[in-house]
């Protein structure tokens, strides 16, 4: 799995993905890392299907992918390695529901390619309506991941299964935080944020191409060093052979 996702990344080059690339997908605040993370520490991904505002599947994936980067990266920072995906359902509907094709191959790209970032996934308020895609997605995910899946239905234990995941006060008030009314997420201040990443990944991909140059500068300088060493004893032994034989 580790060939195949080294060389996914040499071919997909997630980590050149910028913002401005995708964010026009981020309008309606359909998916992105949340300010604050889980009670686990971890980064949390929030995402919203009844936001859906584009019908691209290719940048919709692209979007998928630059946010688990984003969340990927944050979590290294953290020190935790994983994030949370926090898929909030309500108003989840046939008309902004994401193709299956698009399902299917999100799935694909969790599984496969960061099977180890998943720390915990949970559905909130998921209707019936996405039972049936959890059933065409379900044969297909890793039994591992399949155990970090938890779904929080409405009713009175609601608030406590929330309450033990995240910190409520921080969370908004449409799923039960502390937050007021209407989201937290605001496009032109999340782009700010983006943007800081896209820069973080520009200097450190500058740092590690200066890196390599200088890597391949002093192999080729060993090379030569080598080549001079065994030339000089190339004519040693040249001498030796002929001081003997004269």
């Amino acid at each position: 799995m580790l060939k195949a996702t080294l060389e996914w990344r040499l071919e997909y080059k997630p980590h050149l993905i910028k913002w401005d690339e995708v964010k026009d997908e981020g309008t309606t605040g359909k998916q992105y890392v949340y300010h604050c993370v889980d009670k686990a520490g971890r980064p949390t991904v929030l995402m919203r299907p009844r936001n859906q505002n584009t019908k691209e599947t290719d940048r919709q994936i692209r979007h998928l992918i630059y946010t688990l980067e984003v969340a990927s990266r944050q979590a290294d920072k953290l020190g935790v390695g994983k994030f949370t995906w926090l898929l909030d359902f309500e108003g989840y509907t046939m008309a902004n529901a994401p193709p299956l094709k698009v399902s299917m191959h999100c799935n694909s790209v969790l599984a496969n390619h960061y099977p180890e970032r998943l720390g915990l996934a949970v559905c909130y308020h998921a209707p019936y309506l996405f039972s049936l895609t959890w059933k065409a997605v379900q044969p297909f995910i890793d039994p591992v991941t399949k155990q970090k899946i938890v779904f929080v239905d409405k009713g009175p234990k609601e608030a406590a299964e929330m309450e033990a995941r995240f910190d409520m006060p921080q969370m908004e008030h449409c799923i039960g935080g502390g937050l007021g009314p209407g989201y937290a997420y605001d496009h032109d201040k999340y782009g700010g944020r983006m943007h800081e990443y896209d820069k973080e990944v520009a200097a450190e991909l500058d740092k590690l191409g200066g890196r390599m140059c200088a890597a391949a500068h002093a192999a080729d300088h060993h090379e030569q060093h080598e080549h001079a060493i065994q030339g000089i004893a190339e004519g040693v032994e040249k001498l030796s052979v002929t001081v003997t034989a004269t």
